[in-house]
C-alpha cells in the first residue's frame, strides 16, 4: 500500500481560539503577545492582521503602529493547551500514528485509514470539517507518500494559497513537476544560515542542488548532505514517530522595563526554572540538557546550553547550570528585556537513586512536598526567597506571578 502521510497545520491557532472564544473578534485582526504600550513580540496574529503587515516576531510597539485598530490580548497558555488537547483528541479519532511538531501542527499516518474513511481528499475534507465543527477553529492539511512532501503541501494549502480550500494533496506522478523548482529552503532541515551557504555554492533551487555530488555534499554538510541529496531526488524516509514526549519545554518572558539589577534576573530565571520543572514533573518527564536565553534592550539575541550530570526535574539539581549559563552570556553592560528557559533531551522520569545519593532523594521529596502544598493553597504558600525580587515588579496570582508574557510563562 502507497504511504500516505498528511501534515495538519491549525491556522493562526492562538488568534483562532480567541475568535472561537469570542465571536465579536472573527473578521477583525487579533495579535495574541500582550497590550498596546508594553514591550514584547506578537506570538501569533490572526491572518486579518498579516494581511495588513503585522505578523510573529513584531516588536508591540511596532505592531500597534502599523495597526492601531487591531484588537490586542495577552494571551492564556492553559486555554491553548486545552484546545490542542481537543484537536490532538480528534486526530486519534482517525489514527494512532499522530507525531506532534508544536503546539498547533502534527503528521499523522493515514496510510491504514483509507479504507475506513474512503479516499484522501474524503479523509481531508472529514478531518478539517470535524475540527471545524467540534472547535470552530480551522486548519490546513497537506499530504503526500511522505513528510517533506507533506510538509510541502501543507504549505500550498494555508490560506493566503486562494483556491485549494486548505487542502492540498502531491501525488506521485506530481512529485518530479513541482519538487524541481521548488527552493532549497523548502526540504527538510534547510534552515536560512544552510540556504545561504548554499547560495554561495549557486545552489538556489532543488534542480541545482541535484547537480551537486554526493560526496561533496557529505564533506560540506555531514549526515544533513546525504539526506539533502536523496531529497532532492524525491526520497524521504522518515517515519511519523508516536510520542507523547515533546522535544522540548520552555519557559520565557519579556520585562515591562529593561534590567541590568542581577538580583531580580536571577529572581526571574529561579522562576521560569521552577515553571518548567514544575511542566517537567506535571509530565512524569526528565531533562539532560538546559539553555538560559536573553535578549538585551537593543534586541542582540544570546542564548547557550548546558549538559545536566544526569536526567532531573529539580530544581536544585538544574540551578547550578542555569546560573553558569547566564553569567557566561550576560558579559554587556546593558539593560536585558526578555529572559528564557528551555529543557530539552527529556525521557521519562525513573528514579533509581544510589545508596549514597541521598541529595537527589532530598531534592526529590522536597518538590514534591512543594507541588503538594502549593496545589492546595497557591504559590505563594510557600516559595524561596530567589524569587522575592519578582513581587515588586509583577502582579501576584495564585499559580505565581503574571508574568509580562503570559502566554509563554505560565
Amino acid at each position: 500500500m502507497q504511504p500516505l502521510i498528511a501534515l495538519i497545520d491549525m491556522d493562526a491557532f492562538l488568534a483562532s481560539v480567541e475568535q472561537a472564544l469570542n465571536p465579536d473578534l472573527r473578521g477583525k485582526p487579533v495579535i495574541v503577545g500582550g497590550l498596546p504600550g508594553t514591550r514584547g513580540i506578537v506570538i501569533c496574529a490572526s491572518y486579518e492582521a498579516r494581511q495588513l503587515g503585522v505578523k510573529f516576531g513584531v516588536p508591540l510597539a511596532e505592531a500597534h503602529r502599523r495597526l492601531p485598530q487591531a484588537v490586542f490580548l495577552k494571551g492564556d497558555i492553559k486555554i491553548y493547551r486545552d484546545y490542542w488537547a481537543e484537536v490532538c483528541d480528534i486526530f486519534y479519532g482517525f489514527t494512532p500514528l499522530v507525531e506532534p511538531v508544536s503546539m498547533d501542527e502534527a503528521y499523522l499516518d493515514l496510510t491504514g485509514s483509507q479504507s475506513l474513511h474512503g479516499s484522501i481528499e474524503t479523509l481531508s475534507q472529514e478531518l478539517k470539517d470535524t475540527i471545524r465543527q467540534r472547535l470552530n477553529i480551522n486548519c490546513s492539511i497537506g499530504a503526500g507518500r511522505s513528510k517533506m512532501f507533506a510538509k510541502i503541501a501543507c504549505g500550498l494549502a494555508k490560506p493566503q494559497n486562494s483556491g485549494r480550500n486548505g487542502i492540498s494533496i502531491i501525488r506521485p506522478e506530481e512529485e518530479e513537476a513541482l519538487l524541481a523548482d521548488l527552493p532549497v529552503r523548502k526540504l527538510p532541515n534547510i534552515g536560512y544560515r544552510t540556504e545561504e551557504l548554499l547560495a554561495e555554492l549557486g545552489v538556489a533551487t532543488v534542480r541545482q542542488l541535484r547537480q551537486v555530488p554526493r560526496p561533496i555534499l557529505i564533506e560540506l554538510f555531514g549526515k544533513y548532505g546525504a539526506d539533502w541529496y536523496d531529497n532532492a531526488r524525491g526520497v524521504d524516509n522518515r517515519d511519523v514517530k508516536a510520542s507523547l514526549i515533546p522535544k522540548t519545554i520552555s519557559r520565557e518572558t519579556t520585562f515591562n522595563a529593561d534590567s541590568v539589577d542581577r538580583k531580580f534576573l536571577q529572581g526571574t530565571l529561579y522562576y521560569l526554572l521552577e515553571r518548567v520543572c514544575l511542566e517537567l514533573r506535571r509530565r512524569s518527564l526528565q531533562a539532560r540538557r538546559i539553555g538560559v536565553k536573553l535578549r538585551y534592550v537593543d534586541y542582540q539575541f544570546i542564548d547557550d546550553m548546558a549538559t545536566l550530570p544526569a536526567y532531573s526535574d529539580s530544581e536544585p539539581d538544574i540551578l547550578p547550570a542555569v546560573e553558569r549559563l547566564f553569567f557566561d552570556i550576560f558579559t554587556r553592560k546593558v539593560g536585558i528585556r526578555h529572559l528564557g528557559i528551555t529543557a530539552t533531551r527529556l525521557a521519562p522520569s525513573m528514579r533509581q537513586f544510589g545508596f549514597f545519593d541521598e541529595a537527589k532523594d532530598k531534592h526529590s521529596s522536597l518538590t514534591a512536598g512543594l507541588d503538594s502544598v502549593r496545589r492546595h493553597f497557591g504559590y505563594h504558600a510557600i516559595f524561596y526567597g530567589k524569587t522575592m525580587p519578582l513581587g515588586d515588579k509583577f502582579r501576584e496570582v495564585v499559580d505565581g506571578y503574571e508574568l509580562r508574557t503570559p502566554s509563554l510563562s505560565l
